[in-house]
């Protein structure tokens, strides 16, 4: 890690195309988030649209329901990202403090 902050110490015109190509990644990840952000709100006003048609009336209920239980699909699935990784990182240690 010192020798690539040595390196672009170093080289200024290589730690400025570091910082534009970080920038652009940067930004196609924040407009890839604004993008599915506005398909969400894009659905969420198609749904209300569907429920006025048909005369249902919006239930705030079913919308906390479903956020509650988006909830705890997406903490059991980062649980299970988490053993994952630590099994993963366990196996790569021990590997590398194998006797040949």
């Amino acid at each position: 890690m010192e020798q690539i902050i040595e390196y672009f110490s170093a080289n200024p015109v290589h730690l400025a195309a570091a910082l534009v190509l970080a920038f652009i990644i940067l930004f196609s990840f924040v407009k890839k988030l604004l993008k599915l952000g506005l398909v969400i709100i894009a659905v969420f006003i198609v749904y209300i649209a569907f429920l006025v048609y048909t005369g249902r009336e919006f239930d705030p209920d079913q919308i906390s329901a479903a956020r509650q239980k988006a909830a705890e699909i997406i903490n059991e699935g980062k649980e299970s990202l988490e053993e994952t990784i630590e099994k993963k990182k366990n196996q790569a240690v021990d590997n590398l403090f194998k006797e040949p």
